[in-house]
């Protein structure tokens, strides 16, 4: 029963940067109901993390963000291993979580549904000391995503110029991978460790992920020029990336992936710079979501 909810805007958050229209709707959807609520706002990077774990101390029941991948992971980190709930009003460039829960990415409809939200408790992955809900890794995600965030303007078409810029810049680094103490050596393009399909925008790069079975999709695509992934890329947009040559795929409960240095890795898309041992972990169950009505239920 939720019966109190605390929204936590970031003003600033993907394309749209006027959260004004989202507000009304909260106050025009929430006033006529018996729900209880706040509106508070973050500032700067972390605010997040702390607005979340202050909603745990005054007993909210809910607490919803609205704003994009980045944002929620940070919340998501704050109210992990609580009884407190997460939901999402998507306002992101990419939308990851939202896709993969299933969340109306109309906002007014996503406010309403938060007025009889339907709660799941789903995994979240670790690595090193980053939590993530969507997809972790490193390789040329990773180093999108540094460039990206770099590139400061949002939207699909920069995503798009920036991945393309990205690959073109792109080197390759031998890694050894250990998993359940099998070990595999290789230069790959991507190494991602994905507790749900996708990372936003529709690019699906585990496409049997499911975020609640206790398990995390390890998937590897081996390094390919360039000639030879541009007639592939629609893989990744319809669910067969799976299906290529040069990509294998496995369910872990552990990894540990040995670099040659240090370098970038990505957690729901935030770039952050890691050591050269990266111990990545499932933590089950670990977190409770609101998804939309229809996300499929556990098998």
């Amino acid at each position: 029963m939720v019966n109190t909810v605390r929204f936590i805007i970031n003003p600033i958050s993907g394309i749209n940067r006027n959260p004004r229209k989202i507000v009304k709707w909260i106050h025009e959807v929430f006033q006529s109901s018996q729900i209880e609520y706040e509106i508070v706002y973050t500032r700067k990077a972390g605010d997040g993390i702390s607005l979340a774990k202050e909603a745990i101390e005054r007993k909210f029941s809910l607490v919803a963000v609205v704003g994009g991948d980045g944002t929620i992971n940070e919340v998501g980190q704050g109210l992990c291993h609580s009884d407190v709930a997460l939901g999402v009003i998507p306002a992101g460039s990419g939308n990851g979580f939202a896709r993969n829960f299933k969340i109306p990415l109309d906002q007014l409809e996503a406010v309403k549904m938060l007025l009889s939200p339907k709660i799941i408790s789903i995994d979240a992955g670790r690595i090193n000391d980053h939590l993530f809900f969507n997809v972790a890794g490193f390789g040329l995600d990773s180093f999108i995503s540094q460039n990206f965030e770099e590139f400061g303007v949002r939207g699909p078409l920069p995503y798009f110029l920036m991945g393309t810029k990205a690959f073109l810049m792109f080197r390759a680094e031998p890694v050894k991978l250990t998993i359940d103490e099998k070990q595999i050596e290789l230069t790959p393009l991507v190494v991602s460790v994905a507790n749900a399909p996708e990372y936003g925008n529709g690019a699906i790069i585990a496409p049997t992920a499911r975020p609640d079975d206790g398990l995390l999709d390890l998937s590897i695509l081996e390094y390919l020029p360039m000639w030879k992934v541009v007639p592939n890329v629609y893989r990744l947009f319809n669910g067969t990336i799976d299906k290529m040559k040069n990509f294998r795929s496995f369910k872990i409960k552990h990894l540990k992936i040995e670099r040659t240095s240090d370098g970038i890795i990505q957690t729901d898309g935030n770039p952050h710079m890691e050591k050269s041992i990266l111990e990545v972990e499932i933590l089950p169950r670990a977190l409770r979501v609101v998804v939309g009505n229809d996300f499929p239920e556990s098998a």
